[in-house]
């Protein structure tokens, strides 16, 4: 995002009216057809009363600004634009950008893209003989879906109402450490009032109180990585969801969880692993977590595997289970060697396949674990039923596993 004085300018009007930086936000995309999330406006005014900006004559050659005056109506409608270049300037400027050409349109490029362009040139004589140069732009434009969205617009509509929530720990203490493995939950298929005893459940062992928290969220939290159709990320179609009900169950489930290790741990610790699912709409949903807990260490990555360590030398490597599974142990040694090495117990998590397996072999226990996920209408029409539905969480001391808890 490139800030020009005028954006800012008109940031610090908006804020010196005591609007919220979401509505600012809002207004300023609404207003200059830019994407900023409210994050963004508080970081670029504090920069900007700092005196980091400085700007310079900005209507340079090749720098022409095409933007249209549109005036809406009382539904926000379209009803007249005035364009601020003749086409003969906009046609002669070599820097143009879909958006520009968007904007001397009349489009919105939040809400449109561009599907093809067309320059046609061509003269015509008339009757004494002068030559006269024709040129014209066709444009084809289609509606910008949810698929189509930048990360950055993406990380704007999660975190746009998103308010900054502050726990206070508790007195609790434990001696032990806690490894939440939560894998292959797929909101959407499953819905909250199917796990709403589990969560019961899961509260009642955090609440024993433990030194370590480790909550390792191994993909598929969302059953789809789009918006408004059900597919994963490869583009395999799937059985139809609702996917704002599947967030907002997903954030019913996973809120209480963060929350409460939070309190009743010394310290707590969370991270996100790309799935085969969700692999998009999972690191949305974590920078949303971010956003929401700014004092809890939760790490928003775009990783297919992640090594950490539990009490002083409990080495793990998380991954989902649908690539490089079988290299696993071998990675963790190569990619990891300072937490391979220091590491009295070593072992590996991972889901994808829905069900329990566990290998201990080459200094290295491996545990596939399972999930407590509702069936879906390819699993039965497959038989892949037969599988027990249930989660697993990992009690460790400083050295080595001493408990595994079924949820």
């Amino acid at each position: 995002m490139k800030w020009t004085k005028d954006i800012l300018e008109k940031a610090k009007s908006l804020k010196d009216q005591d609007l919220s930086y979401p509505k600012i936000a809002k207004k300023l995309n609404k207003e200059f057809y830019i994407s900023v999330s409210a994050s963004s406006v508080n970081h670029a005014l504090l920069d900007y009363q700092r005196g980091k900006y400085h700007f310079t004559d900005e209507r340079q050659k090749g720098k022409e600004d095409f933007s249209s005056k549109q005036n809406f109506d009382d539904n926000g409608n379209v009803s007249s634009i005035d364009f601020n270049l003749k086409f003969e300037d906009f046609r002669q400027t070599s820097s143009k950008k879909p958006a520009d050409i968007l904007r001397f349109a009349g489009y919105d490029p939040l809400d449109w893209q561009v599907s093809n362009v067309v320059n046609n040139d061509w003269s015509v004589t008339n009757g004494n003989g002068e030559k006269y140069w024709n040129h014209q732009v066709k444009l084809s434009v289609k509606p910008k879906t949810n698929d189509d969205l930048s990360i950055d617009e993406l990380i704007s509509l999660f975190n746009e109402k998103i308010e900054p929530v502050k726990v206070i720990k508790s007195n609790v203490h434990g001696k032990n450490n806690l490894v939440i493995a939560c894998s292959d939950f797929h909101f959407g298929i499953t819905k909250f009032k199917d796990v709403e005893t589990r969560l019961v459940e899961l509260i009642d062992l955090i609440h024993r109180g433990w030194k370590q928290i480790v909550i390792t969220q191994l993909g598929d939290l969302l059953h789809s990585d789009a918006l408004n159709t059900s597919k994963t990320t490869k583009g395999t179609e799937l059985d139809p969801i609702d996917f704002v009900q599947a967030v907002r169950d997903a954030e019913r489930f996973i809120f209480p969880i963060i929350e409460e290790s939070y309190k009743y741990s010394d310290s707590m610790q969370m991270f996100n692993i790309n799935g085969n699912h969700d692999e998009t709409t999972s690191f949305m949903f974590q920078e949303m977590l971010r956003a929401k807990y700014p004092e809890m260490d939760i790490k928003v990555n775009n990783s297919y595997r992640e090594a950490f360590v539990v009490g002083k030398s409990v080495g793990l490597l998380a991954l989902h289970g649908h690539a490089a599974k079988t290299k696993a142990p071998m990675l963790f040694a190569t990619e990891y060697p300072d937490i391979w090495s220091k590491s009295t117990y070593r072992m590996v998590l991972y889901g994808h396949f829905h069900k329990e397996v566990v290998n201990d072999d080459f200094g290295v226990v491996e545990h596939q674990v399972g999930t407590f996920k509702k069936t879906d209408p390819y699993e039965s029409k497959n038989g892949y039923t037969m599988a027990t539905k249930k989660m697993e969480c990992f009690e460790f001391d400083d050295q080595t596993l001493k408990d595994i808890h079924y949820i």
